[in-house]
């Protein structure tokens, strides 16, 4: 299994068969020298885990289903959307599991409050190529020990921005040293909000102080599983 940061959340899985999953078609400080809309790469299934711009850009998506036909995976909220841009898409739910040829996947609750309103959204937990990861979405510190016993994974995507939306950097070592997963990929914070104020070179010396493996991913970076 091979993974690539193609944006701030945006998350590209190729499976040793070649079969390619994206999480989040979004837009928020692409890398234009490699990723225009236009050269976006297409993904044999897509997952959407909510509406912020980061995380869903129609316009992207638009162009990604033009190379390739994708099953799409997304909440109810993007579902009325895209079923009104005749995009068709199948709604998941916390708690619910995915069975497709080549991966298993497991819908897992979040904690994302912006300005006072409560985002549809969820994280995933993948199953294949014998390796596992979870890529917790947006969320705020959920205690480990009211999620299913399954995020415990070989690697864990979490975000460090804070802002009151997501987790900050002691949150996601609090998060992550709970968890103990083989690998810590931070993400979240990269936006013109946050690239100046947040540094993920100091969440990941502290999360060595903690022994927690942690590395950061450029735009365009991948790694083998």
């Amino acid at each position: 299994m091979k993974i690539k940061k193609l944006a701030q959340n945006t998350i590209l899985i190729t499976l040793n068969s070649g079969k390619t999953i994206l999480i989040d078609p979004g837009k928020y400080n692409i890398d234009i020298d490699k990723y225009t809309i236009g050269s976006f790469p297409s993904a044999d299934v897509i997952f959407i885990t909510h509406k912020h711009a980061d995380h869903y850009d129609l316009e992207i998506l638009k162009a990604m289903l033009l190379k390739k036909d994708s099953i799409i995976f997304t909440n109810k909220e993007i579902n009325g959307i895209l079923t009104r841009e005749g995009i068709v898409s199948k709604v998941v739910s916390i708690g619910d599991d995915i069975s497709e040829d080549g991966f298993i996947a497991k819908i897992i609750r979040t904690d994302h409050v912006v300005r006072d309103e409560t985002i549809i959204n969820f994280g995933i937990v993948f199953a294949a190529d014998s390796s596992s990861f979870y890529h917790s979405s947006d969320t705020r510190y959920i205690d480990p020990s009211l999620l299913p016993n399954y995020t415990k994974t070989d690697v864990l995507f979490v975000p460090i921005s804070n802002r009151g939306v997501v987790m900050g950097i002691d949150d996601a070592l609090v998060f992550a040293s709970e968890l103990k997963p083989n690998l810590i990929i931070p993400m979240h914070y990269d936006s013109p909000k946050d690239k100046d104020r947040v540094n993920p070179i100091e969440f990941k010396t502290k999360a060595g102080n903690l022994g927690l493996k942690v590395q950061i991913l450029s735009f365009g970076e991948e790694i083998t599983l």
